[in-house]
């Protein structure tokens, strides 16, 4: 039988690899090269890395001793990752409604953020397990959880934006 740990880095070589395709093709789109090509491995690699994210997630849970909770490194690598979901989901979801966003650079800056959420979550697991970083600069000591009624506001002002939208395109 295979460990959790074991799964969980193979689950996080998938979702990295994937999402940093996406990002190089993010750049292409950014700097204008390639747009044709560049929209269509962006996106499909974006994706991809989100297909294999919920494995490196939940694998990840399981092969922590504790889950989540049982460190601050570990809770910010969960809600980093959950933010990259919501953003590439966003993005995915935006390029489907709007088949000309590709020509948009703030679309590729976006898909470039979604990509270093996701390196910044691997750079915190290499710090959990082996004590190295990528990013040796940002604050591994400290979570910083939104409160309920901000999440709340969030949460019904991207519903009323989503609702705003879809009324605009009908």
């Amino acid at each position: 039988m295979i460990s959790w740990s074991t799964l969980h880095v193979i689950g996080t070589e998938l979702v990295v690899g994937t999402f940093v395709l996406s990002g190089i093709a993010f750049l292409m789109l950014f700097l204008q090269k390639g747009i044709h090509s560049s929209d269509i491995v962006a996106h499909w690699a974006l994706f991809a890395g989100l297909m294999f994210t919920p494995l490196a997630i939940f694998s990840g849970i399981s092969a922590s001793p504790n889950g989540p909770e049982g460190s601050v490194m570990l809770f910010n690598k969960f809600l980093l990752s959950c933010a990259a979901v919501g953003l590439s989901v966003g993005l995915l979801w935006n390029r489907y409604q709007n088949q000309l966003i590709h020509m948009n650079r703030i679309h590729a800056l976006f898909g470039m953020a979604a990509v270093c959420l996701i390196l910044i979550t691997a750079s915190f697991g290499g710090m959990y397990a082996r004590g190295e970083s990528l990013t040796p600069f940002l604050p591994k000591d400290v979570a910083y959880v939104f409160p309920v009624w901000a999440s709340a506001i969030l949460l019904i002002t991207g519903l009323i934006m989503a609702g705003k939208s879809a009324i605009e395109h009908r």
